[in-house]
């Protein structure tokens, strides 16, 4: 397969967030139309989400098979995976949680404040799993791994 342009990469990436986004909307409104007894209606959300899911799916192995080694994919092998997640969910945990913390006590909404500290911490824990497991995998593989920054996993 060809490689794709940096600018059509990135459009494939906006889609696949949309596409993302619409599963998870889906999934959602489908617990809610279940709690309403809109048995029906769920089942039709829940179909839909796991169509949508399909195109989450086709877009990901486009990138993973499609993007140049230079565009810096973020899919691909099991190792990539996992560090690129390591990656996702560090600046969740050092950057947007915190900074959207800090814009919620601003804006004086302290239960959602806490509600963001608790991501916060999740996201630490899962920076964590992902990075033991990154060294699992590089213990079986030998292939070495970089850690990521002190700190980084501290709950």
């Amino acid at each position: 397969m060809a490689h794709l342009t940096d600018a059509f990469a990135a459009d494939l990436r906006s889609a696949l967030a949309a596409e993302a986004t619409s599963t998870l909307r889906y999934t959602y409104f489908a617990q809610i139309a279940e709690v309403e007894g809109h048995t029906e209606i769920a089942q039709l959300f829940t179909e839909l989400a796991e169509s949508i899911s399909c195109a989450v799916h086709g877009h990901l192995d486009v990138l993973r098979d499609a993007t140049a080694p230079d565009q810096h994919s973020d899919v691909g092998e099991t190792r990539l995976n996992l560090a690129s997640s390591v990656v996702s969910a560090l600046q969740d945990a050092s950057e947007l949680y915190p900074r959207l913390t800090t814009t919620a006590h601003t804006e004086g909404h302290a239960d959602i404040a806490s509600w963001l500290t608790t991501l916060t911490a999740l996201k630490k824990r899962h920076t964590a799993r992902f990075n033991a497991a990154l060294a699992s995998l590089a213990d079986t593989s030998g292939v070495e791994t970089r850690p990521t920054p002190q700190g980084a996993t501290d709950d």
